[in-house]
């Protein structure tokens, strides 16, 4: 199989990880300078969209949590298709995100639904990283294709934010992954329908194939269901999920 990453992808992402030249990349990608980090950039992201599709997040229930300095959202309660501007790090400890807010700011607060998604690229770089303590899970860049367009863009590659909580010192913000506050209200509808026994990745699956069909999906699952009563047919399902 040989290894997924080249030379350079693994030197952009140590330059990220390990060396203090990140804190001015990121100062200026939040400028929208990115033009003065091309290479970086470019490899930075390359390099997690790369490792993102080896990883097995499909059933992660991380949360995840980002610290930032004197930042706080004003007059402003939710955000509806957002994109990062800038690679971001999180990490599943809370006390690390809190650390990076310091005295006053805001913590993003990544629900499981960012890290599952197929569309917002991410990874585990603790197995790069100096700071093993922080266990960080890196998102890239926001990733804009030239050939969808922009409906497919608000719909495959952003995430939706809403004040959680907030006092004199902290505001945290969750993060949610548009397709999940999409999809989340069937799923959970079908769910109970069947007495929650149905694989929920099964029925978001049935759901986002048939544009969010609540009756379609369900008279999928009843053939499925008799399908798999038949013979062996539940252990086949069962190693075929395994191996997917």
């Amino acid at each position: 199989m040989g290894y997924p990453l080249q030379l350079y992808h693994i030197c952009a992402m140590l330059l990220y990880c390990g060396k203090s030249c990140n804190v001015q990349f990121n100062y200026d990608q939040v400028q929208f300078r990115h033009y003065k980090w091309p290479c970086l950039d470019f490899f930075l992201q390359n390099t997690i969209m790369i490792l993102d599709g080896h990883e097995r997040r499909e059933e992660s229930e991380m949360e995840l949590y980002c610290g930032l300095k004197e930042v706080r959202l004003e007059n402003i309660k939710e955000i509806k298709a957002g994109f990062f501007i800038s690679h971001v790090s999180t990490s599943d400890d809370i006390q690390i995100a809190q650390m990076y807010r310091s005295h006053q700011g805001c913590i993003l607060h990544f629900h499981p639904s960012m890290r599952r998604s197929n569309g917002i690229y991410n990874c585990d770089v603790e197995w790069i990283s100096p700071f093993k303590h922080e266990r960080e899970i890196l998102f890239a860049r926001s990733f804009i294709s030239f050939i969808d367009d922009e409906k497919t863009h608000k719909e495959e590659y952003a995430w939706n934010a809403k004040v959680e909580s907030e006092d004199e010192y902290t505001q945290m913000i969750l993060l949610t992954w548009v397709k999940y506050d999409q999809y989340i209200q069937q799923t959970m509808q079908i769910s109970a329908m069947w007495n929650h026994s149905i694989d929920l990745n099964l029925i978001y699956v049935l759901l986002f194939s048939y544009n969010g069909d609540v009756g379609r999906a369900d008279r999928l699952l009843n053939l499925f269901q008799v399908w798999k009563n038949q013979m062996d047919n539940e252990q086949i399902y069962k190693k075929e999920k395994a191996n997917l």
